[in-house]
């Protein structure tokens, strides 16, 4: 009885808990005392017996079919026993069930359980499935590209709630934007079955709006319909296109099911046009942007207080603009007006995974609360589960705790959801790094320069890769071409350069002593200089460098890792030891 209603406990608790934002150290602790208890639970049941003279050590019971036995199977206290065991068991299976054809198919449908074939490229192709191509914009000054991505991504967004129906992520449908790809191509590069695609054209206070649903195989149309609307009516529009091409797809929606923007605060018209031009310079990942960015959405928010997705953009943004400065006076202001606003993004909208997001990002790199970060992007994901942005920073926070096998599965689960997503491949590549997965590194990484072969990050850390495999030549070579002094300090060092390697060292220093000292740290400790790399580290938890976050995984740092004071640094970081 115990072992069963322990376990019936312990999955209730990792349910629901999450749902109300319990912190995740609450749930350890009732999962650990539930353990604990066991064995103390097992010795009772062993030392004493229940029976209608109340409960007895077991070698003072009746020993035979006496009057205290007539007595207890008269009150039939056996068979109440067994109801009550028998109704756990009923329970515990119910939830078995519930969990096995409900829960599962829906965390699974998330994103493809294979992790090898989204690396390799070559899953099979989901039949319900749709792309959503950047819409052309048809203005006479063609500067509204801003408003006609935004467009597009709203209807993915919106096409993301339909049950049953893979969408294909941003970065993997606007990768197409400018370019000559046919439909095949397009459907073959993102395993997608359909595509939709269009026109945006605004003209005083009219919108005309065009799409069309192609089927891959054939080339066909399957829907295609144009809209003169106002520009007020952008929302109601946006509605009608999702509709109809669930309609389309021939997907069987309840009321509560049919894509809607309804879910949400609906803003004006002017408020959401100053939402899309900053979401558009946040995504742009530009440092000359992110100014622009706050500017555009402290516009939003200033126009409609009551806008929550505007407060999300506007955290990242606040955040993004102040993270290359040296200054640690702005670098705290900033951060603290990125806070103020996600904690009101959250409070506005408490269904809104971009909000949770966004204040899990937050609570994380920024302040290092950890179980408050888990906790948000946990949300995040439930929410918004078809989100590869969502997975990628969840995977990013798993990896920072240590947790590296969960972290590997939500980035594969994020480049499985976005396939043409960089940064998603490219911290795939580390997390299968530390975890020592070369080969699945090498492919991750790879994959990514595959997709910009511009992404140095990924070239850089196929160096790292090479060093750790015992090749420092081939991590030279890689460091001289991409003229990374970082790189070469390590790459000297193993070669017994000692001379070329310490003339790096000074150049980083020189380069990055300022705005980079946990980079630095790890060069030293790289080199086995252990009072260097705890000297950097400190200077880094001092400046808050961002970088820290590598902390419990980098294997860059593994020289560190068996001196007491790695511990003492990640008891800083407020980081599990």
């Amino acid at each position: 009885m115990y072992a069963v209603g322990g376990w019936l406990l312990v999955q209730v608790v990792t349910q629901v808990f999450p749902i109300f934002d319990i912190a995740p150290v609450v749930q350890r602790i009732i999962v650990l005392v539930v353990v604990a208890g066991f064995p103390l639970a097992l010795v009772l049941a062993w030392v004493f017996d229940v029976t209608p003279l109340g409960i007895v050590r077991t070698a003072d019971a009746p020993a035979r079919d006496d009057e205290a036995a007539a007595e207890r199977k008269h009150r039939g206290l056996d068979r109440t026993l067994n109801y009550v065991l028998g109704g756990l068991l009923l329970l515990a299976l119910g939830y078995f069930m519930l969990d096995r054809w409900l829960f599962a198919p829906q965390l699974a449908g998330t994103a493809p359980a294979n992790a090898a074939t989204s690396i390799e490229g070559k899953p099979a192709t989901i039949s319900r499935s749709i792309a959503v191509l950047p819409f052309a914009d048809m203005s006479q000054a063609g500067d509204q590209a801003y408003f006609s991505d935004g467009m597009s991504e709203e209807l993915l967004n919106l096409l993301s709630q339909v049950p049953e129906l893979h969408v294909a992520g941003r970065t993997s449908s606007f990768s197409f934007k400018g370019k000559n790809a046919t439909i095949a191509e397009i459907g073959k590069a993102l395993n997608v079955a359909t595509v939709l695609e269009g026109s945006v054209r605004k003209a005083g206070d009219r919108l005309r709006i065009t799409a069309q649903l192609i089927n891959v195989a054939d080339g066909y149309h399957l829907w295609s319909q144009s809209y003169d609307r106002k520009l007020t009516d952008v929302f109601a529009t946006q509605d009608d296109i999702a509709g109809a091409v669930a309609d389309a797809l021939k997907l069987k929606l309840l009321p509560a099911q049919r894509p809607s923007t309804a879910r949400h605060h609906v803003p004006s018209f002017e408020t959401y046009d100053h939402y899309l031009l900053g979401r558009q310079l946040l995504m742009r990942s530009e440092p000359a942007g992110y100014g622009r960015a706050v500017d555009a959405f402290r516009r939003a928010v200033a126009s409609d207080p009551d806008y929550a997705a505007a407060y999300a953009g506007l955290a990242m943004a606040e955040s993004f603009a102040v993270e290359e400065s040296v200054d640690a006076s702005l670098i705290a202001q900033g951060n603290q007006r990125a806070m103020a606003a996600a904690e009101r993004a959250v409070a506005l909208d408490s269904e809104l995974g971009d909000a949770y997001s966004a204040r899990g990002y937050l609570r994380g790199t920024n302040e290092w609360d950890w179980d408050g970060a888990l906790a948000d992007q946990l949300k995040a994901v439930r929410l918004d589960p078809g989100d590869s942005k969502n997975q990628l920073r969840y995977g990013y926070l798993l990896a920072t705790l240590g947790r590296l096998p969960e972290a590997s599965i939500a980035l594969s689960r994020s480049v499985a959801l976005d396939p043409l997503f960089t940064p998603a491949w490219y911290w795939l590549g580390r997390v299968k790094t530390a975890l020592t997965d070369f080969d699945g590194a090498r492919l991750a990484l790879q994959r990514a320069l595959a997709i910009d072969p511009g992404f140095q990050s990924a070239s850089s850390y196929l160096g790292i890769l090479a060093l750790l495999q015992g090749d420092p030549a081939t991590a030279r070579r890689t460091f001289i071409e991409l003229k990374r002094p970082f790189g070469l300090v390590l790459a000297e060092y193993d070669l017994g350069n000692a001379a070329q390697s310490q003339r790096a060292l000074e150049q980083l220093i020189a380069q990055h002593g300022r705005n980079g000292p946990y980079l630095i740290a790890t060069a030293f400790a790289w080199r086995g200089d252990r009072d260097q790399a705890f000297a950097w580290l400190e200077r880094a938890i001092a400046q808050h460098d961002p970088d820290l976050v590598s902390l419990k995984y980098d294997p860059i740092l593994r020289k560190l890792r068996d001196d007491p004071r790695y511990r003492a640094t990640l008891r800083k970081l407020q980081l599990p030891e």
